[in-house]
């Protein structure tokens, strides 16, 4: 059985063969991740198993979140905060068609909230935001996040609320 390791993405990694059955997700790997990465606007960690450690199954991209204002928050999140609140984005999540109902998406999503409180221990930051699309809101509910009263497929958990797991 192969092992399946989540990695950095690196340049040995085939994007171009990627495909979870989102055409925007497909394209924004194989086109933009490795330029974000360069740039450091964002960072991108794929999937790979040991037998083909070059093909992706699945990715998760994390960021800085642009200044939310508190008023865009639930009225009892934002209760504390000053006006404007600083965090990270979960910005793209896919597991390729192959590999997915495999429990890999919940892996990747743990793996960014693991990082995001890494990073928050580090420089600070309130919450992980995300712009839940095609249908993923309720999967992102499933793990606590909660939908913003002005755009219920914008999602944020604060950080302080992550599983205990990744508050280590």
């Amino acid at each position: 059985m192969a092992t399946v390791t989540i990695k950095a993405l690196g340049n040995a990694h085939d994007v171009a063969n990627f495909d979870c059955g989102n055409t925007d997700l497909n394209h924004w790997l194989k086109t933009t991740s490795r330029q974000h990465q360069k740039n450091n606007t964002s960072k991108t960690f794929v999937l790979v198993d040991d037998e083909q450690p070059t093909a992706v199954q699945g990715f998760v991209t994390i960021a800085i979140r642009d200044v939310t204002l508190k008023d865009d928050l639930p009225a009892g999140m934002a209760k504390k905060l000053p006006t404007n609140v600083a965090g990270y984005t979960l910005a793209r999540l896919a597991v390729s068609v192959d590999a997915q109902q495999r429990g890999y998406g919940e892996w990747l999503l743990f793996e960014a909230m693991e990082r995001v409180c890494q990073a928050s221990r580090l420089v600070g930051g309130f919450a992980m935001f995300v712009d839940a699309k095609d249908g993923a809101v309720d999967f992102y509910k499933k793990y606590g996040f909660i939908p913003l009263p002005n755009d219920p497929d914008i999602l944020v958990l604060p950080i302080a609320s992550m599983p205990a797991f990744t508050a280590s």
